[in-house]
């Protein structure tokens, strides 16, 4: 009889009649779009408690980026019951509290992330005389933080959610899908406040906010650097391929690096407003596409490695 530990490190491991141990996970636009989203929503919760409210540009940044976290943490759930198909699917994880579970804490923690957003939401406009004065005592000062903190849980998940599976490439990457999607998610939302700003014309805060998005993005550019190196052969789907080169086009260079650059220039070089705005808003923009598309190649090279027989053979240790 082989020994095992030998046949797992080899390439002619036997198969069932090579057909894929694992069924490959049936997620689309829908579930990239929940995860890509669910990222800035932590990042945004990060961002409105680090705002300093006694100055008059980032006590602006602060409402909009509060009142943008609800908007998304409001919407987040009914693009997952389009995944799921039935509303009452959604629900029904909320029956209880699983805590070995990632699928049933992260919708714990969407559900308590929304609360304290709309909470701070209230919160905002009681102050600024759209809702009754004493609307603000809805929302005790230890909602930030505690928002801040369901951001950094939100952003975590999504990445926890994928590595915390029996899926090859996936559990490659416990340590590094995680925290790069804490990075991105950050980047990405840095970069959405920064668009927005520029929209509302509060351009003392973008550069602020341009060099929160770089440390963010250089981060995520590390932590992928070091998951190629440790994933190996469980990576290829994710880093090699087409889909490799998708991913370094619109995630490494297009996504990252080229913001950088931009937004380098924008510390850099003090611009005409006009030129600044452009400047920025490309810049914001590529780096939204990156995460969204790191997101997608994520799921799909995890679609590509539970299709591999071998791999699901070969599980990392």
């Amino acid at each position: 009889m082989p020994d095992l530990s030998e046949c797992r490190e080899r390439d002619d491991v036997p198969t069932y009649y090579e057909r894929p141990l694992l069924k490959a996970p049936h997620w689309e636009w829908n579930v990239v779009t929940y995860l890509f989203l669910g990222g800035i929503m932590g990042g945004l919760g990060l961002i409105q408690l680090i705002a300093h409210p006694e100055r008059p540009q980032e006590r602006r940044l602060k409402r909009t980026v509060r009142i943008t976290s609800f908007i998304l943490a409001a919407g987040n759930p009914a693009i997952l019951i389009t995944h799921l198909g039935r509303p009452e699917r959604f629900l029904n994880m909320l029956r209880i509290v699983k805590i070995k579970s990632p699928m049933s804490l992260g919708v714990w923690g969407l559900v308590l992330y929304s609360g304290a957003a709309g909470a701070n939401v209230v919160r905002e406009l009681a102050i600024d005389g759209v809702l009754p004065r004493w609307m603000r005592l809805l929302a005790p000062g230890f909602l930030a933080p505690l928002q801040a903190l369901l951001g950094a849980f939100t952003a975590g998940y999504t990445g926890v959610l994928l590595s915390a599976t029996a899926n090859p490439f996936w559990g490659s990457g416990k340590r590094h899908i995680p925290a790069a999607s804490v990075c991105s998610g950050l980047a990405s939302a840095s970069a959405l406040a920064s668009l927005l700003s520029t929209f509302e014309g509060n351009h003392a805060v973008v550069h602020k906010l341009e060099r929160l998005e770089m440390v963010a993005g250089a981060a995520e550019l590390l932590i992928l650097n070091d998951f190629k190196r440790a994933a190996g052969a469980y990576g290829a789907p994710f880093f090699k391929g087409k889909r490799g080169e998708r991913l370094l086009t619109y995630t490494v260079v297009a996504g990252t690096l080229a913001p950088l650059a931009l937004n380098l220039i924008g510390q850099a070089v003090k611009l005409p407003k006009p030129i600044d705005a452009v400047r920025t808003t490309l810049a914001s923009a590529l780096t939204l596409v990156g995460g969204y598309v790191l997101r997608e190649s994520l799921i799909e090279a995890g679609k590509e490695s539970a299709r591999d027989p071998r791999a699901a053979f070969r599980q990392p240790r």
